[in-house]
């Protein structure tokens, strides 16, 4: 029916699948209909003795796949974009690649409630902030699906930006003030229309939004320009002149990263999954353009074609088996910054690369630094609001529904649909 199946469902129509005669082309028709039965795209690879022996059946190679793959295709999978698998069968080594990036995606289970939460009143150090706009990121994806590594158990109310106007302040709170256009970055509790957020992680506008449109922008500043702010700035060091490779260079942190780094004076090279995000990303101030593609080392002789004398700074958002290949193309004295793992796979990267590369691999968890570095935080904050006033940045606001349809704006978000940043309102 075209649906990923749940565990369950996959095995049952595997074992349903009829019985076919054993050898080289019944192993083939076995594969064949284990794909349409997976319902996603599948790529096998057989090596050794494409024969199965008198012991085995075409069916135990199917039954096999489906117990190590059937994951990848239920529920719990819905981020990840590959699956890999490899069985032994008899004399036969059966390697399958799952394609999983254009299979229906898992909907969260978020409800909207219209419902009064009690009088919300800032403790000391706290800002009570009435909610304008609220950004979407990964990391809430992740939340609502239980997959982040800070685990919150629900009901919860996610979300961690917003952009507002100050309500009230708690005791010791002397740099922002009732009536105050403010952007937010509270540790959940965004996607709400009021939220109480600690002071330190609240900062004033420069200049206060006019307009709806100004509103979604300024909520789309905090994390995906202060993430790529931070990677470029302090992680990477980036300097004019460099070559800088941009993953994902489509979505919100990437398209900040393009668009920073290009305002720097770089040569930007953008990675990304489509023809019309890679128009998107040159748009944003990118000098070239690269396809992930299947296979990662074609996408590295692509970045070889654009950067003959390799990357000097990379930002990563993406993971799984590209990242291999980003380490090898970078320079001498190379930077590349890990900052998510959107396809869903954390990959395994052979350190002898860093050493035969002398080039370095570091990670950045920007939120982490408003308690480890909050001086570095607001530092990287109050710059990239100063930006946004000045007109020196333009955040792109590629959907934005309202807050009763989060459901839908996370499944975009999810499934790859959208560009630049996901913004819910607050709007009836």
């Amino acid at each position: 029916d075209g649906a990923a199946k749940t565990p369950a469902q996959l095995e049952a129509t595997i074992r349903a699948l009829p019985r076919v005669a054993t050898g080289v082309d019944g192993l083939d028709r076995l594969l064949d209909a284990f794909a349409a039965a997976a319902a996603v795209k599948v790529k096998v690879h057989c090596r050794g003795d494409r024969h199965i022996d008198d012991h085995h059946s075409a069916e135990d190679v199917a039954i096999s796949l489906g117990q190590c793959l059937h994951e990848a295709v239920g529920d719990k999978a819905g981020l990840r974009r590959m699956a890999f698998a490899t069985r032994r069968v008899g004399a036969c080594e059966v390697r399958a690649v799952l394609d999983l990036s254009n299979r229906p995606h898992v909907t969260s289970d978020l409800r909207f409630d219209e419902e009064f939460l009690g009088d919300a009143a800032p403790g000391p150090g706290e800002v009570l902030v009435e909610t304008r706009a609220a950004g979407l990121n990964f990391a809430e994806v992740l939340q609502t699906k239980g997959l982040y590594q800070e685990r919150l158990e629900p009901p919860f109310v996610p979300g961690n930006e917003c952009s507002g106007t100050v309500e009230a302040v708690g005791a010791g709170v002397a740099h922002v003030k009732a009536g105050d256009a403010v952007i937010a970055l509270p540790r959940g509790g965004a996607w709400a229309r009021h939220c109480v957020v600690s002071g330190a992680a609240v900062a004033p506008l420069p200049k206060p939004p006019s307009s709806d449109a100004e509103w979604r922008q300024a909520a789309s500043l905090a994390v995906a320009y202060g993430t790529a702010d931070m990677a470029l700035r302090r992680r990477a060091r980036m300097s004019e002149g460099e070559t800088v490779l941009i993953t994902a260079a489509a979505g919100g942190v990437g398209l900040a990263a393009v668009e920073l780094a290009a305002q720097a004076g770089c040569n930007v090279i953008a990675a990304t999954g489509s023809p019309e995000k890679a128009e998107i990303a040159l748009a944003a101030g990118a000098a070239a353009a690269v396809s992930y593609g299947d296979d990662p080392r074609a996408f590295r002789e692509h970045v070889k074609e654009l950067a003959p004398g390799g990357v000097d700074v990379a930002v990563d958002m993406v993971g799984g088996p590209h990242l291999e290949a980003i380490v090898r193309s970078m320079a001498f004295d190379g930077r590349c910054v890990v900052v998510g793992f959107a396809s869903g796979d954390i990959p395994k990267v052979p350190a002898n690369l860093l050493l035969v590369k002398n080039c370095s691999l570091v990670g950045l968890y920007w939120g982490a630094h408003a308690k480890a570095r909050p001086d570095a935080f607001r530092e990287s904050l109050g710059r990239v609001s100063k930006m946004w006033a000045d007109g020196l940045i333009n955040p792109r606001v590629g959907l934005a529904l309202p807050l009763r349809e989060a459901n839908a704006a996370v499944a975009a978000l999810a499934g790859r649909k959208s560009t630049g940043k996901v913004v819910l309102t607050m709007d009836d």
